[in-house]
């Protein structure tokens, strides 16, 4: 190798050298494009669904299970497998999921079934056939029928609380037991029982002891009070009474000394009052109704302002309308009187012209106003 060779070579090395510091460090060896990036410190950060060193790993569907990918959330079943994540084996049978020497058989994408032997059934043929599958359920009143997964020979009933017997035929009394405490009476009815429980208790059994006043039954902001024995009572507010406070308090009304001269005294007759005053009980009844008569400050109200108000524009009108109909009459008059005038001004002028055209004097005697109203109101000459 000559100087000159190697010369060029230590050229190119610096220019690479140079080119890769001027760069800073953006481009990473290996790092594929167009699914990732590069960071200032050179390492390749991968885009969303990538992975790996240089990011050419595709990320799987979540779940996925038995299945590769070829883009980002792909979920390819390998061979043997199906489902959207993979999970389902086609050779479903494999795995042996029939019992007690029943046939399987796969009916395509992983589904089988079972044929069972003679004996049993279920899907997978796991139950045994005893009495309660062949013959029925002999019980009755909600029970249920037992035979030991088959291996009974007679089948047998659990019976539902109320109910006894070999088939839960038998009603039994839910009161024989005395269920309900506390001086609560017990009324049975079918498979349950009721307890009437006394004022002061509740409950299934009546063992809860009611406190009244949490239901807040005393009106009108009364206070409630509790008694030892369960029992309550309220304190009223001022103006109300009553046991829950609902009543309003009637105050005695006493006469004044002197009454307002606008209360009107309604008596009962004379004779009336004596005799009821001379009953055979000498009881005294006395009974007076008043009246009272509320007199208005004002002279007028807005009522009859309004209607005043209203009275006054009819009549303005009113006037209005007559004032413009006689106007309008007297001014066509004057306006027909005018032409009139005016056409005899010029057939007077007319006749006074000879054909010569030598004046002549003439008298000619013509009303200077006519009245033309029952003429019409279209004319141009006399």
């Amino acid at each position: 190798m000559d100087f000159s060779t190697l010369h060029s070579l230590l050229a190119v090395c610096l220019l690479f050298l140079l080119t890769v510091c001027i760069s800073d460090g953006t481009e990473c060896i290996g790092c594929n494009p167009e699914n990732g990036f590069c960071e200032t410190s050179g390492e390749c950060r991968c885009r969303p669904g990538w992975r790996g060193q240089t990011c050419d790993q595709c990320v799987l569907y979540p779940g996925c299970l038995h299945g590769t990918c070829q883009k980002p959330w792909q979920c390819i079943c390998e061979e043997g497998w199906v489902g959207s994540q993979c999970d389902r084996n086609i050779h479903s049978c494999m795995s042996q999921p029939c019992s007690n020497n029943s046939t399987c058989i796969e009916t395509g994408n992983g589904g089988y079934i079972c044929i069972c032997a003679h004996g049993y059934t279920g899907k997978n043929c796991q139950q045994k056939m005893g009495p309660c599958f062949t013959n029925g359920s002999p019980c009755q009143n909600g029970g249920t029928c037992q035979d030991y997964n088959g291996s009974a020979l007679h089948p047998s009933c659990l019976c539902p609380p109320g109910f006894n017997g070999n088939f839960c035929e038998i009603d039994l009394d839910d009161c024989e037991s005395s269920p309900c405490v506390n001086g609560g009476t017990c009324v049975d009815h079918g498979p349950d029982y009721t307890c009437l429980c006394p004022g002061r208790f509740s409950g299934k059994n009546c063992n809860d002891t009611l406190v009244p006043c949490v239901s807040h039954p005393c009106e009108n902001g009364g206070r409630c009070l509790q008694h030892t024995d369960g029992n309550f009572h309220c304190v009223c507010k001022p103006g109300f009474t009553g046991k829950a406070c609902s009543s309003h308090r009637v105050k005695a009304s006493r006469p004044p000394d002197k009454e307002p001269s606008h209360v009107q005294h309604y008596s009962l007759p004379s004779h009336v009052f004596h005799k009821m005053l001379h009953h055979q009980d000498r009881e005294v009844l006395k009974i007076t109704m008043k009246e009272t008569v509320h007199s208005s400050n004002s002279l007028i109200n807005k009522s009859q302002v309004i209607c005043f108000i209203v009275l006054g524009l009819l009549t303005c009108l009113v006037v209005l309308g007559t004032t413009g109909i006689v106007f309008f009459n007297k001014c066509e008059m004057w306006m027909a009187n005018a032409k009139y005038s005016q056409l005899v001004r010029k057939q007077r002028n007319h006749f006074l012209k000879a054909n010569n055209g030598e004046e002549h004097s003439m008298n000619i005697i013509l009303p200077e106003k006519i009245k033309l109203t029952n003429y019409g109101k279209h004319y141009t000459s006399i």
